[in-house]
């Protein structure tokens, strides 16, 4: 429910208000950095620690759900084991006052999505960089089972110092199947982002594998040539 700019209350009205300037825990939100399908993310500062963090607010109406609930905290536990400099570190996952939250390492950048938009095709060279870097962060992930399921150029982050790539995400994909609206959840739906992904995973994204993710790097890489995806035409629309 929205409040004001940047800001929001669970529906419990009991819950705590969320938004720059607000304390969640032991996070104080200092500016709103963005907003997707899974949630708002904020620039936290963790009072007690003295650290700055990227803190994601889950939306309520998923994380009301205890098998999206049961799922997020067995991917997290997953996530948490991984530690590469191509994936964003994910450092704890919590709920104060009904709200349920996921403090990942903050850097500063920018995602892939945004700078070809904003600068055009990136140079063969660096577009090849980027992918690789990308690569090696999504091996790391396959390396323990992990399954990005929705590799795109805007969960792709590129650090200003450094020009470092991070994955963004890493765990959240699956339960974006929650936000699906109920007219299209069937047996076997699919959920992700059409433009990026696999044909196996239209069939059936809880039994896709490691070779979905390069399915959508490959793609991805497409984007950061040409500007535009692959199948992204009116005349592959359906």
């Amino acid at each position: 429910d929205q409040t004001s700019a940047g800001e929001y209350t669970p529906k419990n009205a009991s819950g705590p208000v969320v938004g720059p300037g607000s304390q969640l825990g032991p996070y104080q939100l200092l500016e709103k950095l963005g907003e997707g399908g899974m949630g708002a993310v904020y620039k936290a500062k963790h009072t007690k620690l003295g650290k700055l963090v990227a803190l994601k607010i889950l939306p309520q109406h998923v994380m009301s759900r205890p098998d999206a609930l049961a799922r997020f905290e067995r991917e997290m536990m997953a996530v948490g084991a991984l530690h590469h400099p191509n994936v964003v570190q994910a450092h704890d996952a919590g709920e104060f006052g009904g709200v349920h939250y996921l403090s990942m390492e903050y850097v500063e950048g920018q995602d892939l999505q945004v700078l070809v938009k904003a600068k055009g095709p990136l140079s063969v060279i660096n577009a090849c960089k980027a992918i690789r870097q990308a690569a090696l962060g999504l091996a790391a992930a396959h390396k323990l089972g992990l399954v990005h399921r929705d590799i795109k150029p805007s969960n792709l982050f590129v650090t200003k110092q450094g020009g470092q790539i991070k994955i963004l995400d890493l765990g959240l994909a699956l339960l974006s199947e929650e936000q699906t609206p109920a007219a299209l959840t069937t047996t076997g739906q699919c959920f992700g982002t059409p433009d990026y992904m696999a044909p196996e995973q239209w069939e059936d994204a809880h039994a896709c594998d490691a070779r979905a993710d390069l399915y959508s790097l490959g793609c991805t890489l497409f984007l950061l040539l040409t500007g535009r995806p692959p199948y992204g035409g009116d005349e592959y629309r359906s």
